[in-house]
């Protein structure tokens, strides 16, 4: 493994990729009954009944996330004018209400992004292992959302967020692009699918939506071709692919060809070279010092605020909406 120099590539075409207020008093609760909780940071509202402490945590690692995307990418915007709203859920049957739905059923997610044009959601689910990695990659999304007015592919939207979600912040230094080695493990075993094919799902086709090994390999297959066309310099010529095929119709296959140079089974064998030397860069800043990790705000919030909150975020779902009102 190998660090490399301060990130070198900047994207003109996408410059962010290089360079409930008001709520009422709490009221008693049952035993056994959610106790929700509202944590005010410097940037973020974190609503929760996951508990204060995993609240906070919550906040810390969006505060974190927030300054290392600002100072790695210097012409992204993390001052976004559209409000973020997070709920930390404190198990996955908390989260399933919110979920987006496959025929008639809720996905199975451990986190995900919900833009709209008044206000945007970022729910989570702490009951998983490791739940920063969710968050970083739900923040990775809101942060393109944010900064990119183009439609791109879902294996882009994913892979970017899951570049993202391996960030590390320790007192000294911050560290961005590693590759979980589960992530090595899981195209290992169950193999590739081809570029072509990658770049053709679709947000409503099965294998963005259906859980099972095809879902798992095409989120590690979208992160390990985001870190490669980082690291080959290519990163750039994905303006030209998405020109190709969103304004020209070309076909997949022949859009590769102009943009990257190479025919789509090139790129096949270019991915899996990759994986096989086991060798990618990642970017090393040092921490910022401006993120702030003490003195939130916090209050509790009554179970009718905490179903406002559901019912807010169901409106701004085309699968809930009519639950909503």
């Amino acid at each position: 493994m190998r660090e490399s120099a301060p990130m070198k590539y900047r994207v003109r075409w996408i410059l962010f990729l290089l360079s409930f207020s008001g709520l009422l008093s709490s009221a008693p609760c049952s035993a056994g009954e959610a106790q929700w909780t509202e944590i005010q940071s410097p940037h973020f509202s974190v609503v929760t009944d996951a508990g204060e402490r995993r609240g906070r945590e919550v906040a810390i690692r969006f505060e974190q996330m927030r300054a290392v995307f600002g100072a790695l990418m210097v012409k992204a915007n993390v001052n976004l004018p559209i409000p973020l709203q997070i709920v930390a859920f404190r198990d996955s049957k908390e989260l399933k209400q919110v979920v987006p739905l496959w025929h008639g059923k809720p996905i199975k997610v451990a986190g995900l992004f919900q833009g709209g044009q008044d206000r945007s959601f970022i729910m989570l689910d702490m009951s998983v292992d490791n739940p920063w990695t969710v968050v970083f990659h739900e923040y990775a999304h809101q942060l393109m959302s944010g900064n990119l007015s183009a439609e791109v592919d879902p294996w882009f939207e994913e892979g970017f967020a899951e570049y993202f979600s391996s960030i590390e912040v320790d007192g000294k230094q911050a560290r961005v692009g590693k590759i979980p080695s589960d992530t090595y493990e899981i195209l290992r075993q169950n193999g590739f699918i081809k570029i072509s094919d990658l770049f053709r799902v679709q947000h409503n086709s099965p294998t963005y939506n259906e859980s099972g090994d095809h879902r798992t390999v095409f989120y590690a297959e979208s992160a390990i071709l985001v870190h490669y066309l980082y690291d080959k310099g290519l990163i750039q010529k994905l303006s030209l692919y998405f020109s190709l095929r969103s304004e020209k119709g070309i076909a997949v296959e022949d859009a590769i060809q102009q943009a990257f140079g190479m025919s789509a089974a090139q790129f096949d064998k270019a991915i899996r070279d990759y994986i096989s030397s086991g060798h990618y860069m990642y970017y090393a800043l040092p921490t910022p010092a401006d993120i702030v990790e003490k003195g939130y705000a916090v209050k509790p919030v009554a179970a009718i605020d905490a179903s406002a909150v559901i019912a807010d975020i169901h409106l701004h779902s085309l699968d809930y909406h009519d639950k909503a009102v």
